[in-house]
């Protein structure tokens, strides 16, 4: 395998990229390289820290060109700050490692960052919302937001609402009823005001079971709190009841009466008080 003179390589690709901004795989590529071989001697960076050294350099020459041709105290001090600043300067390499951060590693203002990020999220993606499992199959962000807030006392003012324009429409077709000139315009018109008295009563079962769920509702936001307190009321009793039996077996289990006497003597006999045959 023939060895190349990378270094000379290297400095004819500066000398192309300069002058035509040619990438290095593109050059590698017209040259007969391998990039994945060439791209640890072929650096595009290196070519920009070129032209920016070479830029550097132009800017000097012009300012000492202008420093000796210029009289007066206030020439040189002009020509003494610029050096000041050249010699300041920070190095073209240590920039391009710091990428847009400080010393410390932190990012600094003006990052342009990466161009081309990618996004782990995907367009209405919708991972930060409790509601998921139906906006996933409905893409209405406006519609869930709007509704996010409300409960079944709007659903009743809504369906009330439905309730009251079936009932103007159905009016409407009555006062079209009686300007029907024809049978067929007659028999359309009949159709229409059975549909409008069915979504009429539909309306009026749906008014009705929302009424009765929040009844339901309303019973139980009272009853809860009742049930707790009776089940604590019987825990108290039961363990009360519970402690008294215990007291009691306590205070008992030494108390001698003739009765426990008497059961005392019947079991300390031989035949434990049976008659012998």
């Amino acid at each position: 395998m023939a060895k190349h003179d990378w270094k000379a390589l290297q400095e004819e690709f500066l000398r192309e990229h300069a002058a035509t901004g040619i990438t290095a795989q593109e050059w590698c590529e017209r040259r007969g390289l391998k990039y994945q071989s060439a791209r640890r001697y072929i650096k595009p960076r290196a070519a920009q820290n070129a032209q920016e050294n070479m830029r550097k350099s132009a800017q000097r020459s012009n300012s000492a060109q202008n420093c000796a041709k210029g009289d007066g105290s206030g020439a040189n001090n002009n020509c003494d700050a610029d050096n000041t600043n050249d010699n300041n300067g920070s190095d073209p390499q240590q920039d391009a490692k710091l990428n847009g951060r400080d010393k410390k590693g932190r990012f600094t203002e003006g990052n342009p960052g990466n161009p081309n990020a990618v996004s782990p999220f995907v367009p209405g993606h919708k991972y930060s919302q409790k509601h998921s499992a139906y906006a996933k199959y409905l893409d209405a962000d406006e519609l869930f937001e709007a509704v996010a807030d409300s409960d079944l006392h709007d659903e009743l003012i809504f369906t009330r609402a439905r309730a009251l324009s079936v009932t103007k429409t159905m009016k409407r077709i009555m006062e079209d009823l009686k300007n029907a000139e024809s049978v067929e315009q007659r028999i359309e018109l009949y159709d229409k005001l059975l549909k409008a008295e069915q979504g009429l009563d539909r309306n009026v079962a749906r008014i009705e079971s929302i009424e009765r769920t929040l009844s339901s509702l309303a019973l139980n936001a009272i009853q809860i709190p009742r049930l707790s307190e009776d089940t604590h009321r019987i825990k108290a009793a039961t363990s009360k009841l519970k402690a008294e039996t215990e007291k009691l077996t306590a205070e008992s289990r030494d108390v001698t009466t003739p009765l426990s006497d008497v059961v005392s003597d019947i079991q300390g006999m031989n035949d434990n008080g049976m008659l012998s045959q």
